[in-house]
């Protein structure tokens, strides 16, 4: 299968305040030998905008991170919005604060269950980003667990976050080979130490365990490989490439 290596344009977020400013940022995602991205933080500009500016660019998006609210409230606008982009995964970048206890988890996945059914009558597919919370345990039972054991695996997959499950005690390839074939688009994201504090780094230029991650992904089936630094110290473009290099020598492209 091909690796494809896709940006998380979170990464750039603070380079993207005007289509002018979005244009700029991807001609130089591209020129790094991105081919994919990720859409999330810039909803400010219109979608048949962001859609026109990463087509001349050659940038295909290939997932989301939409607004709780929209999916709750403008669902026929989400979908609207992902055939304009061409993209068939649409994502929630995490799970909202009311439902971080043992029924807000059932909850959630029964609201979202039939969200990701409608999405799929419509020929798309909803993708969950986790965080570190969703390692806490209830009852005996990680929030995790419950939303993979209540939800569709057709329907209903996971974008899934490297350094935060990391954070939250998982283990990494563990997940990814447990979440086999509801893994389409995952975050690749490293972790250091510097000054006995945690931060985000690029990738291969920390201590997660990227061998193993990687084999994990190809046995699970993902497609997009998707670059994302949060914060850190070095240059938001700088990481992307850094990133995109430690990986191109392992066959991504």
């Amino acid at each position: 299968m091909t690796k494809i290596l896709g940006a998380q344009l979170y990464t750039v977020r603070n380079f993207a305040g005007t289509p002018n400013e979005l244009d700029e940022s991807l001609r130089k995602i591209k020129e790094m030998g991105y081919t994919t991205i990720q859409l999330s933080a810039i909803w400010h500009i219109p979608v048949d905008e962001l859609a026109a500016i990463a087509r001349g660019h050659g940038l295909k998006v290939v997932v989301t991170h939409i607004p709780y609210d929209r999916f709750i409230n403008d669902l026929d606008g989400v979908i609207r919005d992902h055939h304009t982009l061409g993209c068939g995964l649409a994502g929630l970048g995490g799970l909202p604060a009311e439902y971080h206890s043992a029924e807000g988890y059932i909850a959630f996945a029964k609201k979202f269950s039939a969200i990701a059914d409608e999405l799929a009558q419509n020929g798309l597919k909803f993708s969950y980003h986790n965080h570190h919370w969703e390692f806490q345990s209830y009852n005996g039972k990680l929030g995790m667990d419950v939303l993979i054991e209540q939800t569709s695996p057709e329907n209903f997959l996971f974008t899934l976050d490297t350094y935060w499950v990391q954070v939250g005690g998982g283990d990494p390839s563990a997940w990814i080979r447990r979440l086999k074939n509801r893994v389409e688009a995952i975050h690749l994201k490293d972790l250091t130490i510097i000054d006995s504090q945690q931060i985000m780094t690029e990738i291969m230029e920390g201590n997660l365990h990227w061998p193993e991650i990687l084999q994990a992904c190809e046995e699970a089936g993902v497609k997009w490989y998707l670059i994302e630094r949060d914060d850190g110290p070095t240059d938001a473009f700088d990481s992307l490439k850094i990133s995109y290099n430690n990986l191109h020598k392992f066959g991504f492209s």
